[in-house]
């Protein structure tokens, strides 16, 4: 399930939770891109697990469905993040190593995170253990408006990496806020494909 050789596109798009198509309106409730981030940032500090339902789904250039995944992910305070998929695969995703477990092969391979922190750490996090001061720290961002998820009210942010490393992994991260607990419910990663 989780190969850091393409953790980007792996790990990034285990945050994208089920929900319909969406499309940006208006900011109703008048929130200002700083409001926003005070916000994060006074909610972060109340975060201490989350348990989800989310696929995973990657797409070609052209759009098109390349493959796709769901499962169950549970992240503590730490940011430690376990994800069981359907077919029974595990993973366990600190911040220095990945664990990665096959049934079929009763096998656990373990993949260090050292020398690829930058490609992993700054998204598997990204809006749950983050803060609104990290958010305006490590990206440029920018506020898409407002909408629904199955009649939640979220808000959109689209962050683009500020690091030039960083941007050679990702292009940008759009996150859909619910405006209720100020957690993501929605999170599409563009991989940088060279």
């Amino acid at each position: 399930m989780v190969r850091i050789r393409n953790c980007a596109g792996s790990i990034g798009l285990l945050f994208l939770l089920l929900s319909g198509p969406l499309s940006a309106a208006e900011n109703e409730l008048g929130w200002t891109l700083d409001s926003a981030l005070k916000q994060i940032e006074r909610q972060s500090k109340d975060f201490s697990s989350l348990l989800a339902d989310v696929t995973a789904v990657s797409t070609g250039s052209d759009g098109t469905t390349t493959r796709e995944m769901s499962g169950r992910l549970y992240m503590n305070q730490n940011g430690d993040i376990r994800i069981r998929g359907s077919a029974g695969r595990e993973a366990l995703v600190t911040r220095s190593e990945v664990q990665e477990y096959d049934p079929e092969q009763q096998l656990v391979e373990r993949y260090s995170l050292s020398k690829h922190k930058y490609r992993v750490e700054p998204y598997a996090r990204l809006g749950f253990t983050t803060t609104g001061s990290d958010l305006k720290d490590d990206y440029l961002v920018t506020m898409l408006g407002e909408d629904s998820i199955r009649g939640e009210r979220v808000l959109l942010l689209k962050l683009t990496p500020k690091q030039d490393r960083e941007r050679q992994v990702i292009g940008s991260v759009t996150l859909w806020i619910n405006e209720a607990s100020w957690m993501p419910m929605r999170q599409v990663i563009d991989e940088v494909t060279n």
